[in-house]
């Protein structure tokens, strides 16, 4: 998946039914990590995780790290 150029990588847990996302393409460790238990919901999750990384680093004076 993408959203405002990052990149998700996903994984899906059998065992528990859950789809597992985390960004990797923003440096050697990931910005963020999300899970869902359907797509649509995985998508708005990956979406709101970005939203919220940007936030705080807006709000904290920090530099996002960039895709």
């Amino acid at each position: 998946m993408e959203y405002r150029g990052y990149l998700a990588a996903l994984e899906f847990d059998d065992s528990s039914d859950t789809l597992h996302g985390r960004v990797n393409n923003s440096g050697p460790y990931p910005i963020a990590t999300f899970e869902a238990t359907d797509t649509t919901q995985l998508r708005r999750e990956f979406r709101r995780s970005i939203d919220e990384y940007l936030a705080w680093c807006e709000e904290d004076g920090v530099e996002p790290k960039r895709p």
